[in-house]
C-alpha cells in the first residue's frame, strides 16, 4: 500500500457479483474506493476503478467478471491506488503498458516479416518499375544481410556493414539505405519501434551527381536512323526504335502497346492510366494521349504486316503472344555503341531528350514539350488545376518534329555525327 493510502472496507462478495443480472442499461455493483462490476445489458460484467485525477473523473477498466475474480480485482484495484497516490493515471499507465506489449511482440518478429507488410502496405502505391527495382534490392541484398534479425534489435552498426560492402555502388547504396529508413518509418508509425537504425547513415556514401541522358544533335540524327535501318536486328525492332523516335514516348510504352489502344482513324493512341506492374502491384500514372504524325502512322501499317494479328502493336520476335522486351531495343542500341555509328553514352532514353531539345530550339510553348512527354507538373499546386491537354498544339509540335526528322534525314541542315 503506498503511504497515506488508506485502508478500504470492500463490500461486494463473490456470492453478489454471480448473482447480478443484467437490466436495460448498465448499472454498477459498487464495492470500495471506486472499484465497481459493471453489469452490462448483454449479461457480461466488467471491473472498472473509477477516480478523479487533474481535477477530472475518469475510469480505468481492470478486466471481465469472472475471469477476473473478486480478490484478483481488488488486488488490481490497490496497485492502481498506488500509481495514482504518485501521479500516474491508472488508464493512462493501462493503456501505455499495452502499446509496449504489443510493440516488445512485434520486435521479436523478423525485419522480414515486416518488411513483406510494408510491401504490401506501403509499396504497392509506387511505379511498377519502383516495385521491381525494391523487391530485387530486398531480395538479392537487404534480407540476406538483416532479414533474420529481430525487427526490434536491428542496429545501426548493422546497416552499417552493409552499405560499406556498396561503396562501389553508390546510387545503389543510397537507395537501400532510404529502403530500410523508410521501413522502420513506417514501423515507428505502427508504434512497433522508436530507433530508427538507418537514419544515422545518411551520408555515409556519397551518391553521384545525376546524369542527364546524352540526346542526339541534329546532326547525330541522320547518322543514327541510317545506323538503325541498316543494322541486323529483327525488323519489328527496327521499327520499334523508329517509332520510339517520332513519338518521344517510353521505352516501355512501346514494347508494351496493345493495336486496341489505338484509333487509326484519329490517329491517336491512348497509354493507358492504370496497369500491373511487375509482381502484380498496380500503378496509376494519367492515361496519355499521343497524336500520331503521318509518318508515325506509316510506321504502324508496317507493323501491322509484320505483327501477323497479333495484340501486340511489337510482339516478341519468337511469338506473337507476347510482348517485345525492352532488352530487344537495348540490344539495338548496344550493338550501335560498340560498332561506333552511335555516342558511346547514348540510351534509348535520350530519344526523348532529343525531341524535348528540338522542340525548345524551334521555340515550341514548354507546356506543349511537358505535355507531349507525359511529365507531371513539379508545381503542384498548378498542377492541381493546369489540365490542359494542347491537343492541337501537341499535335501540330510532334507533326512538325516528324517533318524535321524527315528533312534532316534527307540531307537538310547536316552536322557531321560527333565521334563516338
Amino acid at each position: 500500500m503506498a503511504p497515506n493510502q488508506r485502508a478500504l472496507n470492500y463490500t461486494l462478495t463473490d456470492t453478489k457479483a454471480r448473482a447480478a443480472k443484467p437490466k436495460a442499461k448498465a448499472y454498477p455493483l459498487s464495492d470500495a474506493g471506486g472499484l465497481y462490476l459493471d453489469v452490462l445489458p448483454t449479461g457480461s460484467k466488467a471491473w472498472r476503478y473509477s477516480y478523479r485525477i487533474d481535477g477530472k473523473r475518469s475510469r480505468a477498466t481492470i478486466g471481465s467478471y469472472p475471469e477476473i475474480g473478486v480478490k484478483a480485482a481488488r488486488d488490481a484495484h490497490e496497485l492502481m491506488r498506488a500509481q495514482l497516490a504518485t501521479g500516474i493515471d491508472p488508464a493512462r499507465k493501462k493503456q501505455v503498458d499495452r502499446i509496449a506489449r504489443v510493440a516488445k511482440s512485434a520486435q521479436t518478429g523478423t525485419f522480414q516479416t515486416f518488411a513483406k507488410i510494408w510491401v504490401i502496405e506501403k509499396l504497392s502505391t509506387t511505379t511498377a518499375r519502383t516495385q521491381k527495382q525494391t523487391l530485387a534490392w530486398l531480395k538479392n541484398d537487404v534480407y540476406p544481410a538483416i532479414g533474420s534479425l529481430p525487427l526490434g534489435q536491428v542496429h545501426p552498426a548493422d546497416i552499417l556493414k552493409l552499405l560499406e560492402g556498396m561503396r562501389n555502388t553508390p546510387t545503389k547504396a543510397t537507395s537501400i539505405r532510404a529502403i530500410i529508413e523508410r521501413i522502420y518509418g513506417y514501423a515507428a508509425q505502427k508504434l512497433l519501434v522508436t530507433i530508427n537504425p538507418a537514419t544515422p547513415m545518411r551520408g555515409l556514401v556519397d551518391k553521384p551527381a545525376a546524369k542527364h541522358y546524352q540526346h542526339l544533335t541534329r546532326g547525330e540524327v541522320r547518322g543514327f536512323l541510317q545506323a538503325v535501318r541498316a543494322c541486323g536486328a529483327h525488323a519489328g525492332t527496327r521499327l520499334a526504335v523508329e517509332f520510339l523516335m517520332l513519338t518521344a514516348v517510353r521505352k516501355d510504352n512501346v514494347c508494351k502497346a496493345r493495336w486496341e489502344h489505338f484509333d487509326l482513324a484519329a490517329k491517336t493512341w491512348t497509354i493507358p492510366g492504370c496497369t500491373v506492374g511487375a509482381n502484380g502491384f498496380m500503378k496509376a500514372p494519367r492515361p496519355h494521349t499521343v497524336y500520331l504524325s503521318k509518318q508515325a502512322m506509316a510506321l504502324l501499317e508496317r507493323a501491322q504486316a509484320l505483327s501477323s494479328g497479333s495484340e501486340w502493336v511489337f510482339p516478341a520476335v519468337t511469338t506473337t503472344t507476347k510482348p517485345m522486351g525492352d532488352v530487344a531495343i537495348n540490344h539495338l542500341f548496344s550493338r550501335l555503341r560498340e560498332n561506333g555509328e552511335i555516342p558511346a553514352g547514348f540510351a534509348p532514353h535520350g530519344l526523348r531528350g532529343t525531341a524535348s531539345t528540338m522542340m525548345n530550339e524551334e521555340g515550341i510553348a514548354p507546356d506543349v514539350v511537358e505535355a507531349i512527354l507525359a511529365h507531371k507538373e513539379r508545381n503542384t499546386t498548378r498542377g492541381s488545376y493546369n489540365h490542359a491537354t494542347y491537343t492541337k498544339a501537341v499535335t501540330d509540335a510532334l507533326q512538325w518534329y516528324s517533318d524535321q526528322i524527315d528533312k534532316i534525314v534527307a540531307g537538310a541542315n547536316v552536322i557531321p555525327l560527333r565521334a563516338a
